[in-house]
């Protein structure tokens, strides 16, 4: 439970990722415009942002990953998957920003910085207890 708080704080600090609530099922895509702090309470987590919020029981979170998923063709996405008891149970996923696309999110030239942030983050992390960096192909409909 320690490293995954310490992982939220860190992605908290940052109001330029999105946050996906939720999986294949449901799920809910944030902007993190305003996010706060997360707030513990027992098991519980919060996270805040300026126009939603989302309570997580820490117990479930049995994984992390850093991904890099490929998407849209020729792009990629990169974030960090909580996962619960069922590996392919996403609870939550915090998208860093896509180095293909500007702040207006535009097809742009690729953008070498966004990539690095999202690579020396997940350097910190990939190796501890259990956090592995794993890379998606394209989902085919």
């Amino acid at each position: 439970m320690e490293i995954t708080m310490e992982l939220l704080r860190e992605l908290t600090k940052d109001d330029k990722k999105m946050w996906v609530i939720g999986g294949s099922k449901v799920s809910s895509e944030n902007s993190s415009k305003g996010i706060k702090e997360p707030e513990v309470s027992g098991k519980y987590v919060t996270i805040e942002a300026d126009n939603w919020h989302f309570h997580l029981d820490l117990d479930l979170v049995t994984g992390i990953q850093f991904v890099e998923a490929e998407s849209h063709g020729d792009m990629h996405s990169y974030y960090v998957r909580f996962s619960g008891p069922e590996y392919e149970d996403t609870l939550v996923r915090s998208y860093f920003p896509n180095p293909y696309l500007d702040d207006n999110e535009t097809r742009a030239e690729f953008q070498p910085e966004k990539l690095k942030a999202f690579e020396e983050f997940r350097d910190q992390y990939v190796g501890r207890e259990g956090i592995v960096f794993v890379k998606r192909p394209s989902q085919s409909s």
